[in-house]
């Protein structure tokens, strides 16, 4: 018995460092942030090589936002979203926020939230050179 598991072991070893192979990280791609707006609530990012035609009105980007500290000794908070944009009638809902997906999430206008606004307006832009 003792055997057949160190056999096993050393087949899941060698698997292991066969697949453990870097260039499979390069299949994440670069990302090209810009720095869409910023203001009191914070900093806007789009990452540009994100932008994806999901069909003819919607497109899926990586956004990332920097929260403007409440307080002076506070840090601030960064955050990933990855937002689905309707651009026919500038809904958006966010399917994944700091790699946690949100399956229940709801399409939602912008509410005059000028930085989702900025989001929606240069992603949709930006789609039409796909």
């Amino acid at each position: 018995m003792k055997i057949i598991f160190n056999i096993f072991s050393f087949y899941f070893a060698f698997l292991i460092l066969l697949f453990n192979n870097s260039e499979f990280a390069y299949g994440i791609g670069n990302v090209d942030w810009v720095l869409l707006k910023e203001n009191n609530d914070g900093k806007e990012w789009l990452d540009m090589g994100s932008i994806k035609e999901i069909n003819n009105q919607e497109i899926s980007v990586l956004t990332k936002f920097f929260k403007n500290p409440k307080e002076s000794k506070d840090k601030g908070q960064l955050s990933l979203y990855v937002m689905r944009i309707n651009c026919n009638d500038k809904t958006f809902k966010d399917t994944s926020i700091n790699g946690i997906p949100q399956f229940n999430s709801k399409w939602r206008i912008s509410n005059n939230d000028e930085l989702i606004d900025v989001v929606i307006e240069k992603s949709c832009s930006e789609r039409i050179n796909l």
